[in-house]
């Protein structure tokens, strides 16, 4: 099957600062675009900023993800057991797919988005007759639907990518207990991808702030993105943090059994034994592999994202605050 570019890297420009560039100019097109319907009046207005403000963040970091997830690609190539032919095509599924995955993303998309709406309006009629009898309510509409697509199509993509590293991790690349530094890239994969939705994740307020809404009516979108953040941070990981606990496991047994040859019956050591000269090798080595970890983060990676995680709850407590305040003060 034939791989083409995913259609969203493809609206970022190709030239220095593209991404800065194709983020302000999506802004400076959709906001006053859904601005224009906020203007009249209506039960639900569009939410004018979040439709406008969510696009011109998620599209451009996608495509600061995806060349991230290259360039620890390329970073892994030295450990991976694959030729030439083959490094080149797991490189190209990082940001090329065939069409069928799109179209379904598509398709997945179009239903929730209506799944959505009907769900805000409380029914299929009410919901129609929103998105028919007013500009207002046909901008909300549409706003909707294109986040759930661009969102929808982000996270697919960003499933895929983290199952290609979780495959490289659990089969493809040759991993050492005494060498895990190799293994960095994997973890920073499975952060920068977390960070991404965490971000979108903090940008959910506004649709309550802005477009009058019930903070609850937010909750799908929100959930259904909250579940893929959660598999894209352990798919990338998890296989490789299997082999390094079987590896662990088998180097312990390995030193238990020749510590278990050096020592009597009683399971004592003889200090006038001049086995002692082996024995205390053996108890550093096992000493230090205890105390290896199976997972490729640093303490500085692992610090970024518990920082990242507050973002999401802060903006919400916020946003839940200043609507009993304007309440109160109204």
């Amino acid at each position: 099957m034939s791989q083409r570019k995913i259609w969203l890297l493809k609206l970022v420009l190709p030239v220095r600062y593209g991404r800065i560039i194709t983020g302000l100019l999506l802004l400076s097109i959709l906001l006053p675009l859904f601005y224009a319907g906020a203007t009249e009046s209506a039960e639900h207005k569009p939410p004018a900023l979040f439709f406008a403000l969510i696009m011109a963040y998620i599209i451009p970091v996608f495509s600061l993800i995806t060349a991230n997830a290259q360039e620890a690609l390329r970073a892994l190539r030295p450990i991976l057991a694959v030729d030439d032919a083959g490094f080149e095509q797991l490189h190209a599924h990082l940001d090329s797919t065939g069409l069928r995955l799109p179209l379904i993303s598509l398709c997945g998309a179009a239903v929730a988005a209506a799944v959505h709406t009907v769900f805000i309006s409380q029914s299929v009629s009410a919901a129609i007759e929103t998105a028919v009898t007013s500009v207002s309510g046909f901008l909300s509409v549409m706003g909707t639907l294109m986040v759930w697509i661009v969102m929808t199509t982000v996270v697919v993509m960003l499933l895929r990518q983290a199952r290609v590293f979780g495959h490289l991790g659990g089969t493809i690349a040759r991993v050492s207990l005494l060498d895990t530094r190799a293994l960095l890239p994997f973890a920073r994969v499975s952060i920068i991808s977390s960070l991404a939705i965490i971000g979108a994740l903090a940008l959910f307020p506004l649709i309550n702030l802005e477009g009058g809404l019930n903070l609850t009516e937010s909750v799908p979108g929100a959930v259904a993105i909250l579940g893929p953040l959660v598999v894209m941070f352990i798919i990338p990981v998890w296989p490789l943090h299997n082999r390094l606990s079987k590896l662990k496991e088998q180097e312990l047994t390995r030193v238990s059994d020749k510590l278990a040859a050096l020592l009597d019956k009683p399971g004592e050591v003889d200090l006038e034994s001049a086995d002692i000269d082996t024995l205390s090798p053996l108890l550093a080595y096992r000493r230090e592999i205890t105390q290896l970890s199976t997972w490729p983060f640093t303490m500085g990676s692992m610090t970024t994202l518990a920082f990242y995680l507050i973002i999401p709850p802060l903006t919400w407590a916020g946003a839940a605050l200043i609507e009993n305040l304007v309440d109160f003060l109204l």
